[in-house]
């Protein structure tokens, strides 16, 4: 027996038994994988089993179209179907407890409906999802012949030459696959496809329904527009939805009546566009939802998702007051939810959002707001509202709105918010609230950011007790490199004495914990260059000075012989700082920092960051020398030959 798999089939399930190994096959190169990993997951036989081919134009996303319902596969495809009463007894062992556990997995989950999980699944076992040139010469392939039918007078969808039905399923799932492909291009395919199809339907004056584009053919090239997070994204998405209402006012497509999915997909389009007034008209679109469901709309009903889009946007506003518009938004959909809108119930991720909101804002007292609004969130599942539980990523952003807020007690506020967890956790009142290694480091943040004068110290005792919980075995508070750096940053800014050989401490241990195996641990480019920041701003007396030298020239000689990475504009930067701040002005300076400038050179790292770092400690003599150019003339990177610069990232200083 042979069997020919033609590039269009996406799927085969094969049931009871093993690999007939009498079977040749011919499989297309991109679908070999995907048939191997079936064949071994169901052990399938051809002898005595079903085989089932799906085709392209099958409904992948879950939905069944009850005017195209057939015996047959609209592509050259085979069913064979053999009767046989025998199983495997020791396989049907195997899938039920398989399906045992899939079934106390799926009981452990949040429920979702079969379309959703049909929609998912689908999507997943495609290979359009993973195969963008697949996708591409499906896409190519339905536009150029759908062109010769619609030239040949045949526009019905049903006649093509390709073998595949050029129909409204057909073009709503390579949309669909367009929206969620990733690619720079996908609105323009998209865009596409629509056009096609509304040309078509027109060729056929108005009679192929089949063909004709319905709102959920609009609403997934909006979908495609919203997730391609371009700055014109809501722009695009508007004019859709003024086609559609068009269309549909003026009877022209009664199918393209938006809907709650449409609106939804709007103001998601303008939440990830982030182009100025995106916020507000995002808002603007669910007071409209709003407004049309209270007047007896049946197909138009706000939801959480429709209204966290609009939160998000104004979380990601630098508008002054957006974070309290995110929160208004948050009031309005609790107002929706008590007025009988059930699907508008504020749930944990919307308060998660407003809580950025007021996280990123730079209004006075944000984070105080911020831990006022967990509190709310606290009260409600203490007193019987599941949705609100707070986890802990709601208690991480309260930390991070804290580590933003530059407030003086900032340190202590974040650590109470991290005790609060512990307790919480281990008193198995909350146990979603857990801490993780992002609460313990967004603490330590806090810590070195703060003024106080113990904050080193106190960054140090988080990292500390990470160390210590972890060795006791909670892998989740596994200290990394940015932990250890963070905490040598909070050393730099310190004014206690023997910070530099703090620093070189910490660095010490990181770097030895991953030669001893801890990969986390990894050190690289930034922790050098924390530790050599602790050396340019020590104080003290000329012994702290020669000390923070020398560890300072022993840290950039490790960096430039190890495996960790390579000097960097900052590198450099902080050690024209090191010389400034801890070498008096002398000949002994002048050739160290000329030593300096050249390998700086060679590595193609001067930054203008290493310019006004050079300008302040180099005599005006050695300046013009290493320059060529006097350090009254304003030199910046642009004056510079290119291969001195050509190795530097911009932004990073």
């Amino acid at each position: 027996m042979k069997i020919t798999f033609p590039q269009s089939i996406l799927g085969l399930v094969l049931l009871n038994g093993s690999l007939y190994s009498s079977s040749s096959f011919e499989i297309p190169r991109a679908r070999s994988a995907t048939i191997r990993r079936l064949c071994s997951q169901t052990r399938a036989t051809f002898l005595d089993t079903e085989i089932i081919l799906f085709s392209d134009e099958d409904d992948l996303n879950g939905h069944t179209d009850q005017n195209s319902k057939s015996n047959t596969l609209p592509i050259h495809t085979q069913v064979i179907q053999k009767d046989t009463q025998e199983q495997d007894g020791q396989h049907d062992g195997q899938r039920q407890q398989q399906q045992q556990q899939q079934q106390q997995q799926q009981q452990q989950q949040p429920q979702k409906s079969p379309r959703n999980r049909a929609s998912k699944r689908n999507r997943h076992q495609n290979p359009a999802m993973g195969d963008t040139k697949f996708l591409r010469k499906r896409t190519a392939d339905l536009m150029r012949l759908a062109s010769e039918d619609q030239h040949g007078g045949q526009v019905n969808g049903d006649h093509l030459k390709s073998k595949m039905k050029a129909d409204r399923k057909t073009f709503n799932w390579l949309i669909d696959q367009w929206a969620f492909s990733g690619e720079s291009d996908a609105v323009d395919k998209a865009l596409a496809l629509l056009r096609k199809m509304e040309e078509l339907y027109q060729a056929s004056q108005n009679t192929a329904d089949n063909i004709r584009p319905d709102v959920r053919t609009y609403t997934k090239v909006i979908n495609t527009i919203s997730r391609s997070g371009r700055s014109d994204a809501g722009a695009l998405a508007d004019s859709i939805l003024d086609q559609m209402e068009t269309k549909y006012s003026s009877g022209k497509n009664d199918q393209a009546k938006p809907n709650t999915h449409t609106y939804t997909a709007l103001v998601e389009a303008h939440a990830n566009s982030g182009a100025p007034g995106a916020a507000s008209r995002a808002e603007d679109i669910c007071a409209t939802m709003i407004q049309k469901w209270k007047d007896g709309d049946p197909d138009v009903k706000p939801t959480a998702r429709s209204f966290n889009a609009a939160i998000s946007a104004w979380a990601k506003s630098d508008l002054e007051g957006a974070a309290r518009s995110a929160e208004s938004i948050l009031y309005q959909m609790n107002h929706v939810f008590e007025t009988g809108n059930a699907e508008a119930k504020p749930n944990a991720y919307n308060y998660n959002s407003v809580i950025n909101a007021w996280a990123n804002s730079k209004h006075v007292g944000s984070a105080q707001r911020a831990e006022e609004l967990l509190g709310r969130m606290e009260d409600l599942y203490i007193a019987g509202d599941p949705d609100i539980k707070p986890t802990t990523v709601t208690f991480n952003s309260v930390i991070d709105a804290w580590a933003k807020s530059g407030e003086e007690h900032a340190g202590i506020k974040a650590e109470e918010i991290l005790r609060h967890m512990e307790e919480l956790y281990h008193t198995g009142e909350n146990v979603d609230a857990k801490p993780n290694a992002r609460s313990f480091n967004s603490v330590i943040n806090v810590w070195a950011k703060s003024s106080q004068e113990d904050a080193a110290l106190k960054a140090e005792g988080v990292l500390d007790l990470m160390k210590r919980l972890y060795d006791e075995g909670n892998e989740d508070v596994q200290p990394d490199a940015h932990s250890f750096s963070t905490v040598i940053n909070a050393w730099a800014k310190s004014k206690l004495p023997g910070k530099a050989q703090r620093a070189l401490g910490l660095f010490r241990e990181m770097k030895k914990s991953y030669l001893d195996g801890n990969e986390s641990l990894r050190p690289n480019v930034v922790s050098y260059n924390a530790v050599m920041n602790a050396c340019a701003f020590t104080s003290g007396d000329a012994f702290e000075s020669n000390k923070a030298v020398e560890i300072a020239q022993a840290v950039l000689k490790d960096l430039q012989q190890s495996d960790f990475g390579s000097p960097d504009q900052v590198t450099y930067g902080t050690f024209l700082k090191v010389c400034g701040n801890q070498i008096p002005a002398c000949d002994s300076r002048d050739k160290l920092v000329a030593v300096l400038f050249h390998k700086c050179m060679r590595d193609g790292q001067v930054s203008n960051l290493v310019l006004q770092q050079l300008k302040l400690v180099a005599s005006e003599e050695l300046y013009t020398l290493l320059i060529g150019r006097s350090p009254h003339e304003g030199t910046g990177m642009m004056d510079l030959p290119k291969e001195w610069c050509c190795n530097v990232v911009e932004g990073k200083w």
